[in-house]
């Protein structure tokens, strides 16, 4: 049942996250070094652990059968996903009833500032160039607690984040005095997809939180389209069960928007038109950029690298056709706002390494040393990734997101996809037949499907033999 304990793996990855999420939530505002430690040491865990699943090529693993001395601890596996499912379907169904504890949906500033997007290109204007924080913080209802503050101006200064009340002293002076403003990030900072997107919906007036969760559902019902019959409910019950999915998408997160593009390119990557769904993803958040090197070789692998070439120039030809307009509209604007990621002057702030020094367990270093240590940890994962290109083919879709635990800004955002793209690796691989009676001999537990194959197996085994 290797392919059972791959799923289980990710599952318990995921459920790892979650509770890792929390803790950042909590830590975040009340700094604590044990906290800390545990939300670094939850991320790390859960990172080793789906690299570890995605090992090897699965062939065959779902007909392999386990060590008999490790069929309880995969039972009590599985009954931890299985109540961990539970708890991912709980806030899905709660989705639209509530915003994850807030008291408004623009949960954060890539939220607020993409909206606000959307709304300056349904007007016709050009967001990179017109966009003002404060005008459209006053429309939208939100202040000083939904903002990246910079380190400059009145913030000028090293070290970590300003207060709350800080922050509000400065908004108060800033918000009559806009144009000189610039301790506050302002600019729209992802590529233009990120609101062009979103602006249908927008338009509607629609809260785009309910956007980004049927995106969340959508990639999730890619990955069981593509995974075989007898292993679906199992990955549905890990999809589940990787609950931080469910709970940070609902409690706010714009990175769906890209996570569904490059988790259909992942899936299909054999397929011409793989590329330009990749280049949607590029489009519409940096962070895909990451996985760019990792598709290449996976595609080039499979396909020859002359198909890898076509479809990275697919990958480009959207990325610049849809960012053009706003590049020939102001390029310094369009420039300033899409690298403001690694140009501006930002505090230091996340769930990585960077963790343990805003909660006092190690030194802050020069900001120089954390994109070193980014920059060398992505060479060690492209090196593994073409190293073990054909024995290990998925572990592609993972590790890109790893050297951004090294990162001088390493957002939780960052990590709890994590799970997803496992498990859009998990599926490709070719695992074979699932039996299902198999499966729960070897204390396979899922909350879907099998309990009524296995009744009707014993029905079957209760018809007398000629009837």
């Amino acid at each position: 049942m290797g392919a059972l304990i791959r799923v289980a793996a990710i599952t318990l990855a995921g459920a790892v996250l979650y509770f890792a999420g929390l803790v950042n939530g909590m830590v975040i505002y009340r700094p604590e070094p044990l906290g800390a430690g545990l939300v670094g040491g939850g991320i790390a865990s859960a990172a080793a652990m789906v690299v570890v699943a995605l090992h090897g090529d699965g062939r065959g693993d779902a007909g392999s059968r386990p060590l008999r001395r490790y069929v309880g601890v995969h039972r009590v596996a599985w009954l931890l996903a299985s109540v961990m499912a539970l708890v991912g379907m709980s806030w899905l169904v709660a989705a639209p009833r509530q915003h994850g504890g807030d008291w408004t949906p623009y949960h954060n500033d890539a939220i607020a500032l993409n909206e606000c997007a959307a709304r300056s290109f349904l007007a016709g204007g050009d967001p990179y160039a017109d966009l003002d924080i404060f005008t459209c913080y006053a429309r939208l209802g939100i202040g000083a607690d939904r903002t990246t503050p910079l380190r400059q101006g009145l913030f000028a200064r090293d070290g970590y984040y300003p207060s709350d009340d800080e922050l509000d002293r400065v908004w108060a002076i800033r918000s009559h005095d806009s144009a000189a403003n610039v301790e506050f990030e302002s600019k729209v900072s992802y590529p233009a997809l990120s609101f062009v997107l979103i602006a249908p919906w927008v338009a509607l007036g629609l809260d785009t939180n309910a956007l980004y969760v049927l995106c969340l559902v959508l990639a999730m019902t890619l990955v069981l389209a593509r995974a075989s019959t007898g292993v679906r409910p199992f990955v549905f019950t890990g999809l589940l069960g990787a609950a931080g999915l469910a709970a940070f998408t609902v409690g706010g997160s714009v990175d769906l928007l890209y996570a569904l593009p490059l988790v259909a390119a992942w899936l299909w990557r054999e397929r011409c038109w793989s590329g330009i769904v990749f280049g949607i993803a590029m489009a519409a958040k940096q962070i895909a950029w990451f996985f760019a090197p990792f598709f290449f070789i996976a595609v080039g692998t499979r396909k020859g690298w002359r198909a890898a070439l076509r479809w990275s120039a697919e990958a480009v030809a959207v990325f610049v056709v849809t960012n053009l307009p706003f590049v020939l509209a102001d390029q310094g604007a369009w420039v300033a706002g899409v690298l403001s990621p690694v140009r501006d002057p930002m505090f230091p702030r996340g769930a990585g390494l960077i963790f343990l020094v805003t909660n006092g367990v190690i030194p802050l270093w020069p900001q120089l040393s954390y994109a070193l240590l980014e920059g060398v940890g992505l060479a060690v994962c492209i090196a593994i990734a073409w190293r073990l290109r054909r024995t290990s083919p998925e572990l592609g879709v993972v590790l890109p997101l790893l050297p951004l635990f090294f990162a001088y800004r390493s957002l939780f955002s960052y990590f709890f996809l994590l799970p997803m793209f496992a498990f859009a690796g998990l599926v490709r691989l070719p695992l074979g037949q699932l039996d299902a009676a198999a499966a729960r001999d070897a204390g396979g537990l899922t909350l879907f499907a099998l309990p009524q194959q296995g009744a009707r197996e014993r029905d079957a085994a209760a018809v007398p033999a000629g009837d």
